[in-house]
């Protein structure tokens, strides 16, 4: 006991440990976009099979949902904000998700499926756009109806134990 005790006994100040997690952060959020660019890459600019990314797409997908999950849990959104956003903001979260990310797409597979005219292109962008709004509209009022809720609870608890302390005084 005291072996382990002696290994996993913390030896950084606060200070120490947060510069920690500053690379930490860092270092989450470069391997996650890396491990995006390259499924995209593999699938769509190399016109490989999925198979090929299969490996990757399945460490991608836990991350993301292990993070989500994380996130909900302890109530906390994001780090610029204090409160879950409402309906608006989730809208305009889609919106701007979509169009951003739905007009690269939307590029990519008319040009990797040889459709180079201008109709076919703004065909492939707007079901890209309309189709990740779709997704993401509901997943992004589902995080927040869950965060929301876990806020409350946990607010709750906080009062509880308030409560608690001050009987036993």
């Amino acid at each position: 006991m005291k072996l382990k005790r002696k290994w996993f006994e913390k030896k950084v100040d606060e200070r120490q440990e947060m510069d920690l997690l500053k690379v930490e952060h860092f270092g989450f959020w470069l391997m996650y976009y890396m491990l995006l660019a390259a499924i995209l890459i593999q699938t769509i600019i190399l016109n490989k099979d999925f198979e090929v990314a299969a490996g990757e797409w399945i460490i991608f997908m836990s991350i993301t949902i292990i993070s989500l999950i994380g996130w909900i849990r302890k109530g906390v959104w994001g780090y610029h904000t204090r409160k879950v956003p409402g309906i608006r903001s989730c809208l305009l979260y889609s919106i701007l998700t979509s169009i951003g990310v739905g007009t690269v797409f939307g590029l990519l597979f008319a040009f990797k499926w040889n459709n180079t005219s201008p109709k076919g292109i703004a065909v492939y962008i707007i079901m890209t756009v309309a189709s990740l709004f779709v997704i993401s509209c509901p997943a992004f009022l589902l995080a927040g109806a869950l965060t929301k809720q876990r806020e409350k609870r946990l607010a709750g608890q906080d009062f509880e134990e308030d409560d608690d302390d001050e009987e036993e005084i």
